[in-house]
């Protein structure tokens, strides 16, 4: 991926995918999706999307982490948000999917809270 950078750690059925969000183009947004689609497709249940290195999301990206959420729960499993600061908070309190998204200030919230479920 040229713009969109990500990091992966993965234990058991559990992915952490933080993402350092530039300017999401539109095949970099359907790689992304893909990306996330194979983790899925391999087992992978607790889902944390890590907003803590991202500065700004466009309603591309806000597209795709319903797709993501809607895959997750088809699947069985779950998606939640950590690190979700300044205006990604502003943006997904105006489209009001912070009441979609469960939202937690770290990591460590979020596979805690994934981890009771």
């Amino acid at each position: 991926m040229s713009n969109l950078i990500y990091r992966v750690e993965k234990d058991q059925d559990l992915i952490v995918l933080t993402l350092m969000l530039d300017n999401v183009l539109m095949d970099e947004n359907e790689e992304l999706k893909d990306t996330f689609s194979g983790f899925i497709d391999e087992g992978a249940k607790r889902i944390v999307l890590d907003f803590s290195e991202t500065a700004f999301i466009s309603s591309i990206v806000l597209a795709s982490m319903v797709f993501m959420l809607k895959r997750a729960k088809e699947a069985g499993g779950n998606l939640v948000l950590s690190g979700v600061k300044d205006k990604v908070a502003e943006v997904l309190k105006i489209t009001n999917l912070d009441k979609v998204f469960e939202i937690f200030n770290d990591n460590k919230e979020a596979v805690d809270f994934l981890n009771q479920i």
